[in-house]
């Protein structure tokens, strides 16, 4: 039976530990301000990520509602609206539903996520972009371990040292009578000793070995986006590249928690 390295309430304040300690690292090491979220947006609005929404209605104007999946495309809109130059960008804590998530002990249609954005340049690499990101990223994640260990010596580290960097392609080339899905578990418990950073076209992942559960856990996704036309607007929201990072999937690794309903 698995047992906990760490009670409810110590584990609540470890976590509040990794939200405190990553969030100016993140702004910093990104260049980034702080900006406030919605929780839904107009149905059919143009800022709301792709795919399948909760909707409801407003009982006082009648109007459809739609909870965010996701805010890539509203936060790269605040980069126009703050006039946010090339290199520098937002952030914010997003809460959302993905209706179609599975609920499991590494997933939930419940998204608890610091969401950033950044504008770049029109000539930039996105696949260059990505992986840089990716490898930020990771480092800030180290740095959180490293604070929560130093807060809590009796709990081991649980991130590699480095990354490694592959595409769908290859994950698939190394099973190549695998399914995508046993393709992609496969090459994770390949490379138990790296973070895995997958880049595929203008998207990215970083998942890490969980060793607790036994499986890859997915902690940050990375998405670069085209300049976008909105209505209303004289200018082009810019081109920018962003993150979503999943923080009860961090804090389940950090923390050797066994499942995410723990709700820690």
């Amino acid at each position: 039976m698995f047992k906990p390295r760490l009670l409810r309430e110590t584990a609540e304040i470890a976590f509040t530990e990794i939200k405190r300690h990553l969030e100016p690292k993140m702004a910093e090491a990104f260049s980034l301000r702080r900006v406030s979220t919605p929780l839904y947006l107009p149905a059919g609005s143009p800022l709301l990520d792709p795919g399948k929404c909760v909707e409801f209605t407003l009982p006082h104007s009648g109007e459809r509602m739609a909870i965010v999946r996701g805010l890539d495309r509203w936060m790269a809109r605040q980069l126009l609206r703050y006039d946010i130059a090339s290199g520098f960008g937002v952030f914010a804590v997003m809460n959302g539903i993905r209706p179609e998530t599975e609920e499991s002990t590494i997933s939930s249609p419940q998204v608890d996520a610091w969401v950033l954005r950044q504008t770049i340049d029109e000539a930039d690499s996105a696949e260059e972009l990505l992986e840089n990101a990716a490898r930020k990223m990771f480092s800030l994640f180290q740095g959180a371990e490293e604070r929560i260990l130093e807060l809590f010596p009796h709990l081991d580290a649980t991130l590699p040292s480095k990354t490694k960097v592959t595409t769908p392609a290859d994950m698939q080339a190394a099973n190549p009578e695998a399914s995508p899905e046993r393709a992609e578990y496969l090459y994770n418990h390949t490379h138990t000793d790296r973070a895995v950073v997958v880049v595929e076209g203008d998207r990215a992942s970083l998942s890490v070995w969980n060793s607790t559960v036994g499986r890859p856990l997915l902690l940050a996704d990375f998405s670069v986006l085209p300049a976008f036309a909105i209505p209303g607007s004289s200018a082009p929201v810019p081109r920018s590249i962003g993150a979503t990072v999943y923080r009860d999937r961090l804090a389940m690794q950090l923390l050797h928690q066994s499942s995410l309903l723990d709700k820690i």
